[in-house]
């Protein structure tokens, strides 16, 4: 038998669950106290939390209290259902904008929601395996990272392409003939970044 070519993938780990926290700059003092006493780990500026098995995952809270106290970007797979969220600076004006675009399709989509003085930013998805190894390589959880790092200085920048994409992917409603229903589109976003541009290649569309 001979070989004629080899390429190598990510597969997703059934059984298990998988959650990576990304700080964008050091923790303080402060910080690091909160979140040692909170998982008993640790605190440096990347965290992660590996589940093996059904009926094991992270502890309920642990999530939005680790994005409230210095992460600024999670990322999670379970079960090939892939999740990031982003922790931003509480502002009224970006959420009114946001709302818009929220969307679910079979469990994945986009959504905010207010935690004390910050914003979380849920973006749910199935990847594209292919794609997702054509752009970041062996490691999607430190490239979404560094997307998803684009991402949110692009929404602090008042840019809604992250959640346009997602829009188009998961919330663009069809009629009967396969016509895009243009009623209720949410508005604010002409042109999608190469971040943008990024994210809607790598989600698996049905």
């Amino acid at each position: 038998m001979q070989i004629l070519s080899l390429r190598r993938s990510f597969d997703a780990d059934h059984s298990s669950s998988s959650y990576e926290f990304f700080a964008l700059k050091a923790l303080t003092a402060e910080q690091r106290a909160a979140v040692q006493r909170l998982t008993g780990e640790s605190a440096g500026r990347h965290l992660s939390f590996h589940y093996q098995g059904d009926w094991q995952d992270i502890p309920s809270g642990w999530a939005d209290k680790l994005l409230t106290s210095g992460y600024d970007i999670l990322v999670s797979e379970s079960y090939d259902w892939w999740n990031v969220d982003l922790s931003l600076p509480h502002d009224p004006a970006l959420l009114a904008r946001l709302k818009p675009f929220e969307c679910e399709a079979d469990g994945n989509g986009f959504g905010v929601r207010v935690v004390g003085e910050r914003m979380v930013l849920g973006f749910g998805m199935q990847l594209d395996y292919s794609a997702v190894y054509d752009a970041f390589g062996e490691n999607p959880f430190r490239g979404l990272a560094n997307l998803f790092k684009a991402v949110r200085t692009e929404l602090l920048a008042g840019d809604l392409s992250a959640a346009r994409a997602m829009y188009e992917t998961y919330g663009s409603a069809e009629d009967e003939e396969g016509e895009e229903d243009e009623e209720g589109e949410p508005e604010g976003v002409e042109t999608i970044s190469a971040s943008g541009e990024t994210l809607l290649s790598i989600m698996e569309r049905y």
